[in-house]
């Protein structure tokens, strides 16, 4: 009896709850762990930052990004990626779009996507193209993306871990043809759909002419159509042309506060070639966290994400014991919670779901965990010896460390600046590198606290002011601040907003108008410029302005409220009354909006003081967003909430609105006029007659340009050619009428 055959597309796999788990590289169990995950990773690979939250039974992932094609969600097109580029980036192989599409349509679940403009729903077709159903305007920059999975329970701890580590260095350079072996190099090519030469610019220091000069052969060829043995020559050439990565290039975390043990390390490793000539060499920083503890714990990142595959630690007879992931390993060290992260443009991959194999760095895995525990061991405090706390070094050595930043005095500087400064000085003396956060905040706050600003020092823009009337988003840091001049009688009202995506809809509504109201955010926690901006805006006695902060209905941002009204540690109060709007627990529990449950922390989070003890104690394992309302419900409470101090729109006292009058009177009146005479006394004629005049006595000025400008320009190198030009000008006009031409007198 003839057997039957069947065939299936390998897409197919990815839609049945039955095999995605396999395409995917996690149990069923994991699941929505790894799909909240890819979403986070893509977000912050591509804009380095982004939001995420419940909004009810849905989650959802938002970035500053350029936008997303909802093509990209169809689980049977072609498998084409960015990702083929060996970068120091979160994604490894490209797939994470299409194990989310499969995901959400295997479990019966929704998936909405907004960006560029418009918002849709993302229904999937028998033949896994995705289709997009247009449900209006989207009004906020950048892409949200939410979803549920039908029954399955959501798990964000991947992408929260993802979020929290998003911090530190960054690597921006380009791929490099050491990170392929020949094989590698080869796929490459097969992949990429453009010419020889658009894929030799993309890589590391191979832009602009070099390019085609090593694609001097395949001009205009595909890269696609090259045989094995030419692409490998083209590998040979590339080296030949350019040195390895140096891996403190790769970036890195960096030191975090609450890991008392950091080791940090950098090598190569290589991976054998089987077909060709060249093997690959790639480079990657290891970083290592420890603190000591009596239950062993170990989160592995790479490139700053968690990893989807299981790395079991557990302590037994003095040792460490580490495996999973190509691991196998015995330290000699006290019990401890111990963090791994590796920034490398390569790692083996075990899984479709991007399970690395830690094996090709083993040895350094366990010689940096050695380091970090002995180091975290040294920092606990040595009984009877006192050691000297990051704040006494930076009260130490501050002013040499200004000294150095500013030139002795000679020019501005910023705070990184300062941090940088201050970084050596730190280490030498209590072992550990400053957290950046720590150092702006807590160190340098308390110090100017006490002391006054520091002269000559700024901070970076972190924070928009967007003007009523005017259309104005106005950046705001430390020197944009110290320029700011209020446009005069044009707001009387100032709403801080935690989030900026609000923005858009205020804007689009009128409501900065309607209300003459400022809107203002630092994307948070107010930054020091912020409470400087303020500060001024209060100045102004003549011009009364009333200040408003709305929130999220959770700890953080209750303490936004409280830090932005009140006097910190780092920073006085505000000269100004501070109007807290919300939202508050009570009233988003009133309103019935959705709550979310918090990831539970073995620390207490901090509350406003304004809280009372009830919901103080409910903020700790629950919080309700501003994005939980709809658009048009916001609209409606903030609105409510506004005009319960509202004091009416801005007009002026009766002299301001006289001046403005007249002056209207001058200008309009003015231009009517001068365009009258104009006309009647021929002005277009005259000067057209005048340029002729001074252009027909000059002439050797204006076949010397080409000449002149750029000797002009070597005397003084801040200028622009057009200054040039204009002293030219100016020129040829003096000459003209010192030989006579009376009529331009």
């Amino acid at each position: 009896m003839q057997s039957m055959l069947f065939e299936r597309e390998d897409w197919k796999l990815f839609r049945n709850m039955e095999t995605l788990p396999q395409k995917a590289g996690v149990p069923k169990s994991k699941l929505s762990m790894l799909v909240c995950k890819e979403l986070v990773d893509n977000a912050l690979d591509l804009g380095g930052d982004c939001e995420i939250g419940y909004e009810g039974d849905f989650f959802y992932v938002k970035d500053q990004g350029s936008g997303l094609d909802p093509e990209l969600f169809s689980i049977s097109r072609p498998l084409r990626s960015s990702k083929y580029l060996r970068l120091p980036t979160r994604g490894a192989l490209g797939n994470g779009l299409r194990v989310v599409a499969g995901a959400v349509e295997a479990s019966g679940g929704e998936l909405y996507l907004s960006t560029r403009g418009e918002t849709y729903k993302i229904h999937w077709q028998k033949d896994g193209r995705a289709l997009p159903e247009s449900l209006g305007p989207y009004h906020e920059e950048g892409t949200k993306i939410s979803f549920t999975l039908g029954k399955m329970p959501i798990n964000s701890r991947l992408a929260r871990l993802a979020k929290d580590y998003a911090q530190g260095e960054t690597y921006r350079g380009k791929t490099s043809p050491y990170w392929y072996t020949s094989e590698n190099f080869f796929e490459l090519f097969q992949s990429f759909s453009g010419s020889v030469r658009e894929l030799i610019a993309l890589f590391d220091g191979c832009t602009g002419r070099k390019a085609g000069i090593i694609a001097v052969n395949y001009t205009k060829t595909p890269a696609a159509a090259l045989s094995f043995s030419e692409t490998e020559g083209l590998l040979g050439e590339l080296r030949d042309q350019v040195k390895n990565v140096n891996p403190e290039r790769l970036g890195r975390i960096g030191q975090l506060v609450d890991w008392d043990g950091y080791c940090k390390s950098s090598a190569v490793f290589k991976v054998r070639t089987m077909k060709g000539n060249q093997e690959a060499e790639i480079p990657f920083v290891l970083e290592v966290y420890a603190a000591i503890s009596d239950t062993p714990h170990l989160t592995v990142l790479l490139n700053k994400s968690p990893v989807t595959g299981e790395v079991n630690i557990y302590h037994r007879k003095n040792e460490l014991n580490l495996f999973g992931c190509g691991l196998r390993l015995a330290v000699k060290a006290k019990p401890a919670a111990v963090l791994i992260n590796i920034m490398t443009p390569y790692i083996p991959i075990v899984t479709d779901g991007k399970e690395p194999d830690l094996s090709v760095i083993a040895a350094e895995i366990r010689d940096g965990i050695k380091k970090a525990i002995s180091r975290a061991q040294n920092s606990l405090p040595t009984p009877g010896i006192k050691t000297k706390s990051q704040k006494e070094v930076v009260a130490d050595c501050l002013e040499k460390a200004i000294a150095k930043a500013s030139g002795n005095g000679e020019y501005r500087f910023s705070l990184r600046q300062l941090y940088y400064a201050v970084r050596p000085y730190v280490i030498r003396e209590t072992g550990k590198e400053p957290d950046y956060n720590y150092f702006c905040r807590d160190l340098i706050g308390s110090y100017e606290a006490e002391h006054g600003d520091i002269p000559l020092m700024y901070r970076d823009e972190r924070g928009t002011l967007y003007h009523p009337h005017c259309g104005q988003d106005i950046p705001i840091g430390t020197i944009a601040v110290e320029n700011y001049q209020k446009p005069a009688w044009t707001f009387n009202k100032v709403l801080y907003i935690e989030k900026e995506g609000f923005f858009n809809v205020l804007k689009e509504k009128k409501i900065p108008e309607k209300y003459d109201l400022a809107l203002l955010t630092s994307k948070g926690y107010a930054s020091r410029a912020v409470k400087d901006l303020l500060d001024a805006l209060g100045e102004n006695s003549e011009e009364e302005i009333t200040f408003f902060c709305i929130h999220d209905a959770d700890a953080y941002g209750t303490i936004i409220y409280d830090t932005l009204q009140n006097e910190t540690g780092a920073r006085p109060g505000r000269k100004v009354k501070i109007i807290n709007l919300g939202l508050d627990p009570e009233e988003a529990i009133a309103m019935g909006l959705e709550v979310e449950t918090v990831q539970k922390s073995s620390r207490k989070k901090g509350v406003a003081s304004y809280i009372d003890s009830r919901w103080e104690r409910w903020l700790q394992n629950y919080r309700v967003e501003l994005n939980a309302m709809s658009t048009p419900q916001f609209l409606a409470w903030l609105e409510g909430k506004i005009q319960l101090h509202d004091k009416g729109k801005v007009i002026p006292p009766a002299r301001i609105m006289q001046e403005s009058l007249d002056q209207s009177l001058q200008d309009k009146l003015g231009q009517k006029i001068a365009a009258e005479l104009l006309k009647q006394h021929h002005y277009e004629d005259q000067v057209a007659e005048a340029v002729r005049q001074v252009k027909e006595c000059s002439g050797d000025s204006q076949t010397r340009l080409a000449e002149t400008v750029p000797a002009e320009l070597v005397k003084e190198p801040a200028h622009q050619w057009k200054d040039v030009v204009e002293a030219v000008s100016e020129e040829m006009i003096e000459n003209c009428r010192f030989r006579g031409l009376a009529n331009l007198d």
